[in-house]
């Protein structure tokens, strides 16, 4: 009888253990308080992470304390105001930090949708067809972001010319709706949000990567030097962490859509929510590609005046923690 007790806890401990990744190994036991910033409208996954917690087999002793933007520039504000110094940013917003603050660090790659990232919307009555049928009519899109980087090259490919409007996405369904414009492009969940609400329908093809790789698009992590430089240990299990999101958010996308439905408080419908997840991407990598990627943001920014100073991806990213992580994964 002693026997079989023995071994039935060794057979649960065993399974327990096997349960764990391998790579589920404690990085830093350090006490510490993080303050984390975070947009989870403008990027859904972030409210899985705060859900999950998937840092916590990393860095047991870490306390998090989020600190919400409605959007990335609300984070880069606080950021310049020292409220924070570790963030979920959005390209063209990393691109304006960095540009603010040379110290801020771009160390991670959170989602990577590449082509996938939006889609021009008309009015569902609108007699436009193509792309091309938009030359000369008015596309609202946020001026300075990701997407306005997008329609720009829409543009220049396909030799036409849009008047682009400056509008909030909230404000843009509205006057589309109103028929006030002529057309948006936007990130999820707007898109889908309009296609909800049965306000218009997208373009063919349905999304960008007919113009790839000129309108892929990167969400990062972003540190400072400060932070850097005082928990290593902890940056580089968030890195890890971060990793494990991307698994998760792949392999249980209908749980991952209840959770974002929670943290948005169910303001935004589940099935406007499981729609806009799908189109997100994530790597598991942080190499040339991605640099080649943000330089082009960089470039654009610069082009339009929006930022002062030219800035080398090459330079300011650094690849070393997931380098290390990937590196450790594989032994």
């Amino acid at each position: 009888m002693k026997f079989k007790m023995v071994m039935s806890c060794v057979l649960v401990s065993v399974f327990l253990f096997s349960s764990i990744p391998v790579f589920a190994q404690v990085i830093s036991d350090e006490k510490a308080k993080i303050v984390w910033g975070y947009a989870p409208y403008g990027m859904l996954a972030t409210g899985v992470m705060k859900a999950k917690q998937f840092w916590k087999p990393y860095l047991p002793n870490v306390e998090v304390e989020w600190f919400f933007g409605l959007y990335s520039p609300h984070l880069v504000n606080n950021w310049i105001a020292g409220k924070i110094e570790l963030a979920y940013l959005g390209n063209m917003p990393s691109v304006m930090l960095r540009a603010l603050k040379p110290d801020a660090k771009w160390v991670g790659i959170a989602v990577y949708p590449k082509g996938d990232v939006g889609a021009i919307f008309v009015p569902k009555d609108s007699k436009i067809q193509t792309v091309k049928e938009l030359h000369g009519k008015s596309v609202a899109t946020g001026v300075g972001s990701s997407h306005h980087r997008i329609l720009e090259e829409v543009m220049r490919q396909e030799n036409i010319k849009f008047d682009i409007l400056n509008q909030a996405p909230e404000v843009a369904i509205g006057n589309l709706e109103a028929g006030k414009i002529d057309a948006f492009c936007y990130w999820p969940p707007y898109v889908e949000m309009a296609k909800h609400k049965n306000i218009g329908r997208i373009l063919p093809p349905g999304h960008m990567r007919k113009y790839e790789p000129y309108v892929n698009a990167i969400w990062t992590i972003m540190a400072s030097e400060n932070f850097a430089k005082k928990y290593p240990k902890i940056l580089k299990g968030i890195i890890k962490a971060d990793l494990d999101l991307h698994k998760f958010m792949r392999e249980k996308p209908d749980e991952a859509a209840q959770i974002v439905f929670k943290e948005l408080e169910e303001k935004i419908p589940l099935q406007v929510l499981k729609a806009s997840l799908a189109s997100y991407g994530y790597a598991d990598t942080f190499d040339q590609e991605h640099i080649e990627v943000m330089q082009r943001d960089i470039d654009f920014l610069f082009s339009k005046g929006l930022i002062k100073k030219e800035i080398k991806a090459s330079e300011w990213a650094d690849t070393s923690y997931v380098k290390e992580i990937l590196s450790e994964m594989k032994k």
